[in-house]
């Protein structure tokens, strides 16, 4: 089988000639090298969570610390999302499929949300590609199981029904992988789901129907006024020269200095050559107002940020937001220094080809660029992005929730040509549905361990607060 140990986002990897049938037996194969028990049994993990979140954030803006501590430390789920390279480091002392596809990566219930196609049409899926990579199926879905366990007890779902949640949403992903191995190489690269299917999908399940069916109209209303005018209305305000310009807020947002301005200038100007051709025209339209630092989320707080605002002839608006491409954590914890930083030189293409094969249909503003020695992806800021809060829903709109994000990550895995040897893995293996849930449970421990030790060293200062 191939090796699973890639230090590069090497899509030939996944490119392998063989026939539908064949790839499926090679996953029957490897099913009896690796077992569905070997897959669900937990292996423990002897490490110091601490020295490798310090290992991680040694590459982070140091005055954003001490906000991302008090993000991390607001529950186990928050620390779960802001350490995923915790679990990476945990998932190879693990038994591995060694089934290689292109993998999310970081497939936490949080990161699922809708978003807007090039025809304006809202999508939900995947939304967060830093850590995507050539990877193993079940690190997305064993991710996606305990972050599900989390979030729920946090909401205080009894423990039983949540152990049936996990259950259903594997049982969800194993036959929507059967599901989708039916379907032609056309229908999957044309596959979407939008906020029209999830309501379809919602009337199927009678009593949840209320419910959820009122938080999504409020997901709809709220995307439709998410743009880049809103932004600048909320975000923005007239200096003393009497220029539109983004407010300070440090240290979440901070304007820069000369030097770092034009290097970001500099690297849009890079970005804008290599942007599809359609987009290049429209941003002829646009010049810089204005460019502001603004950290976002939890695992990504601390990383280089920007935003920047463009104005155009008509004096309408759009704001771009710029993230830093880190290297995967997935080999910051493995691989020489040296290797790391050659691989985080590509990071942003990277992030932007798993975006596109593993979103039904992505922003077209997105692409990649590098300034100031690191690696960069770019993208609309907030443009019909919304996501639905987990902590608002009743344990019935959860579990759908859970099983709908299991649903659409089995059909991102599978656009990957290897995809099918998923399929003959999974073939005739209902035991996963309770060995998979059983090694979330006991992960979920690991987790609450890890958190314990994590607000020990705040306590103690080892880690800045």
């Amino acid at each position: 089988m191939i090796n699973q140990n890639l230090d590069i986002f090497d899509l030939r990897k996944i490119q392998i000639n063989k026939t539908k049938a064949e790839l499926e037996n090679n996953g029957k194969r490897q099913q009896k090298v690796v077992s569905s028990d070997m897959l669900g049994t937990f292996t423990p993990v002897d490490r110091d969570p601490v020295k490798i979140i310090q290992i991680t954030e040694a590459n982070m803006i140091p005055e954003l610390l001490p906000l991302r501590h008090q993000r991390m430390i607001a529950s186990r789920f928050s620390f779960f999302r802001g350490t995923a390279e915790l679990m990476e480091h945990d998932l190879k002392r693990q038994a591995q499929s060694n089934l290689p596809i292109i993998i999310c990566g970081d497939a936490h219930v949080n990161n699922f949300g809708f978003y807007a196609s090039p025809e304006r049409k809202l999508l939900f899926g995947l939304n967060d590609f830093d850590e995507a990579r050539i990877g193993n199926w079940e690190s997305d879905l064993k991710r996606l199981l305990v972050s599900a366990e989390l979030a729920g007890e946090e909401n205080g779902f009894d423990r039983n029904d949540l152990y049936h949640l996990l259950q259903l949403t594997t049982k969800t992903y194993r036959h929507t992988i059967k599901s989708a191995n039916k379907m032609s190489l056309s229908q999957l690269f044309y596959f979407s789901f939008a906020y029209e299917d999830m309501g379809k999908a919602i009337e199927s399940f009678g009593d949840i129907s209320t419910q959820m069916q009122t938080v999504l109209n409020k997901v709809l209303k709220k995307s439709q006024r998410s743009n880049s005018e809103e932004i600048i209305q909320k975000m923005a305000t007239i200096n003393n020269q009497g220029h539109l310009v983004f407010r300070d807020n440090p240290p979440r947002a901070r304007h820069l200095s000369a030097v770092r301005y034009q290097q970001i200038v500099k690297g849009y100007n890079k970005y804008r050559e290599n942007v599809r051709q359609d987009v290049r025209v429209l941003l002829a339209n646009f010049h810089i107002s204005d460019i502001i630092r603004y950290s976002v989320g939890v695992g990504s707080f601390g990383t280089r940020c920007y935003l920047i605002m463009l104005t155009g002839n008509d004096n309408s608006h759009i704001v771009l937001q710029v993230k830093e491409a880190m290297p995967l954590r997935y080999n910051l914890l493995s691989l020489p220094v040296q290797q790391v930083i050659r691989n985080g030189g590509i990071a942003g293409q990277r992030i932007v080809t798993a975006q596109r094969v593993l979103q039904s249909s992505s922003d077209r503003f997105l692409g990649s660029t590098t300034f100031g020695g690191r690696s960069y992806y770019i993208r609309q800021f907030r443009d019909m992005k919304e996501s639905i809060n987990v902590n608002k829903l009743d344990f019935e709109s959860f579990q759908f929730y859970c099983q709908t994000c299991a649903y659409l990550l089995a059909m991102a895995h599978f656009q990957s040509p290897t995809a099918p040897m998923i399929r003959g893995y999974l073939k005739h293996q209902k035991i996963l549905d309770t060995l998979l849930p059983n090694w979330a449970l006991r992960y979920v421990d690991q987790v609450t361990a890890d958190y314990g030790q994590f607000k020990l060293a705040i306590a103690k200062g080892k880690l800045i607060n």
